[in-house]
């Protein structure tokens, strides 16, 4: 992700991963898991029960990038994601009907909860400030709402990249 620029009064976010290869409006998937590895702020290993292993890319975020060109706030970002959600850590993956299940990469496309505590990690690390908010092709995704209050209070703050970048 390049970091989200204000243009216009509209936030702009460059170099986001587009989705793609699963035709939306598909009953909710809901997945349980273990975290194997993360990737980077925005993406995670998990192995499914039954042992099979998925990349999953975190439904409606994304963050500063890592791989390629490091961007300001990306280490930072996949840090947060580690603390959040270090190896070993079960988690509950549950697709969007109004999102595609599968990105053009083939990673599967899912909220991260974490089942000890049920929280939303895709929403923490908005909230945390180390993600923003990306909605694909104007399609918004179920839970934009909250993601855009929890952005909205970490820009305020200047949490994560909103404070460093």
């Amino acid at each position: 992700m390049a970091v989200p620029a204000l243009v216009g009064g509209l936030l702009l976010t460059f170099g986001a991963v587009p989705a793609a290869a699963s035709p939306a409006g598909e009953p909710t998937l809901r997945q349980r898991g273990k975290i194997v590895k993360v990737v980077d702020g925005d993406t995670v290993d998990v192995a499914l029960r039954g042992g099979r292993q998925k990349r999953v890319r975190m439904l409606g975020i994304d963050t500063p990038e890592v791989h390629g060109v490091v961007e300001c706030g990306g280490p930072q970002a996949s840090s947060s994601l580690r603390r959040l959600l270090p190896v070993g850590t079960r988690v509950r993956l549950m697709s969007d009907p109004t999102q595609d299940r599968v990105d053009q990469y083939g990673r599967i496309l899912r909220y991260v909860v974490k089942a000890s505590t049920g929280r939303d990690m895709n929403r923490a690390q908005v909230r945390q400030g180390w993600a923003s908010v990306y909605v694909y092709d104007r399609n918004p995704f179920t839970r934009v709402s909250a993601y855009d209050r929890a952005q909205d209070a970490a820009r305020a703050q200047d949490r994560g990249i909103w404070g460093l970048c």
